[in-house]
């Protein structure tokens, strides 16, 4: 792996391949491991960049005084040290939120999004009973042992259908996760971002698997309807993770366009 210090933070990532630049945000209690093959498939037409987002993977623990606000900027900082000239960034669960926070606070340095089981912030699209649900469930990873937890929540992000390998792979990558980081994200993903969709003009696609258990399907369509040039796109059979050839091939459809 390579690394960037950006405002004194080292961030780490993957990177290959050639042509449009695709910033690839990694979700919760994982890192840039999980895009695996996926990751080459990209580069494959594309210039992949996976990072490790801050307190994640190889990159370093995230200040305790961060914001909304310093998050968005280390991902503006990481786009300007590598000189990516206006990436497509592709955010997953929390990398939606990161990549929406990027769009608001520094949409001059993206050129699109690609959206994928996304949230407007937990409370900007879930409901308030969920929203209390999700805010315990995320507060118990914190101090509970990682087999009390760790197949629920994975039965919650990936359908009875998906690649058993991925599951595996997601569930080792669980096991290098820091407490602190979570602690660091949960302001983060308590957001409400409804507010900042409409002036989010770059073209954004907004991928969802038709079983996803984390984000509602109102969620993504109202996000789709509320970014002006949004358009939405369900995968069948896919849950709350929906790599696959399917999303391959919305992101490389997605990618050509703006080539």
């Amino acid at each position: 792996m390579d690394a960037v210090e950006v405002a004194g933070l080292l961030i780490a990532y993957r990177r290959a391949g050639s042509g449009t630049p695709l910033l690839l945000m990694h979700g919760a209690l994982e890192d840039s491991r999980i895009w695996g093959a996926e990751f080459d498939r990209f580069a494959t037409h594309a210039d992949a960049i996976a990072w490790d987002a801050p307190g994640c993977g190889g990159s370093g623990d995230v200040p305790t005084s961060w914001d909304e606000h310093d998050w968005a900027s280390a991902a503006a900082g990481f786009i300007e040290a590598l000189d990516l000239r206006r990436p497509v960034i592709v955010g997953f669960s929390l990398g939606s939120v990161l990549a929406l926070l990027t769009a608001r606070d520094h949409l001059d340095l993206i050129g699109g999004l690609v959206l994928i089981g996304a949230y407007a912030g937990l409370a900007g699209s879930l409901g308030p009973e969920m929203l209390a649900e999700r805010i315990r469930s995320v507060e118990a990873t914190i101090d509970r042992p990682m087999n009390e937890w760790a197949e629920g929540f994975l039965d919650s992000v990936y359908a009875p259908g998906a690649d058993p390998r991925r599951r595996e792979l997601a569930r080792s990558l669980l096991a290098d996760w820091r407490p602190a980081t979570t602690r660091a994200v949960l302001p983060v993903l308590q957001l409400d971002l409804r507010a900042a969709l409409p002036a989010i003009t770059v073209p954004t696609l907004v991928v969802r698997g038709s079983e996803d258990a984390r984000s509602p399907r109102s969620a993504s369509l109202a996000m789709t309807a509320a970014i002006p040039d949004a358009r939405f796109a369900e995968i069948e059979g896919a849950g709350h993770d929906c790599a696959g050839p399917e999303l391959d091939a919305l992101v490389a459809e997605f990618i050509a366009e703006r080539t």
